[in-house]
């Protein structure tokens, strides 16, 4: 069976303090690949938001620019309330890490959601198909988002007309495999190879937890 992306069902989710939280970690920290070299990107598409309610649509071009591993310690010592699940997820390996571009195309600011974006549950690795750890799993959503601009409303940035931004999607660890399916249950899906760089994340980035979507 091909991989695929789930809707949100009741009951199945993760709660979590989302927004900004004022908390920064260093780039540094996170072990990410060499930023030099301008890789292209992993895969591209397009977002749209609206200031009201659908008359105007704005887009943003969404570009994934990297995806690979890291060790969730140093975020989880700057959201306490992340802890005691990077704590459980731990011995599953390490982190996935997915750095997305934004660039606002628009006439209007805007703050893409990023919160729902999801890696399919294909990639759960062994043992998470029940139990304790499924609702991280099913869906796989993000734990949290790092970015040098301010973490807006819940796991996303602000956009001015033409303004780009690059924010880090933290996810649990996935099985090994050759690329993943990623992307927004019938929205779009992308599949990523690991690898890539995050060319204009360096310094203090800030972080906060995401809080997964409610199920409509």
């Amino acid at each position: 069976m091909s991989p695929r992306l789930l809707p949100v069902v009741a009951g199945t989710l993760l709660v979590a303090c989302g927004g900004g939280s004022g908390a920064t970690v260093p780039a540094s920290a996170l072990g990410l690949p060499p930023a030099s070299g301008g890789a292209p990107a992993l895969a591209s598409t397009r977002v749209a938001t609206s200031p009201d309610g659908g008359i105007y649509v704005n887009w943003d071009d969404l570009s994934v620019v990297l995806l690979t591993t890291t060790d969730a310690s140093p975020i989880a010592g700057r959201l306490g309330g992340l802890a005691p699940t990077v704590t459980a997820l731990r011995p599953l390996g390490r982190f996935t890490l997915v750095g997305v571009h934004l660039r606002n195309r628009g006439k209007v600011g805007s703050e893409p959601a990023l919160n729902d974006l999801q890696v399919a549950s294909d990639y759960a690795p062994d043992g998470t198909s029940s139990g304790p750890l499924r609702r991280l799993y099913h869906p796989t959503f993000p734990l949290a988002a790092l970015s040098p601009e301010a973490i807006a409303g819940d796991c996303t940035v602000h956009l001015d007309p033409g303004q780009t931004a690059t924010v880090l999607l933290l996810y649990p660890p996935l099985r090994a495999a050759a690329s993943y399916l990623w992307g927004r249950f019938d929205g779009f899906s992308l599949e990523l190879r690991p690898g890539g760089r995050a060319e204009d994340v360096d310094g203090d980035l800030h972080v906060a937890a995401c809080t997964p979507p409610q199920p409509q």
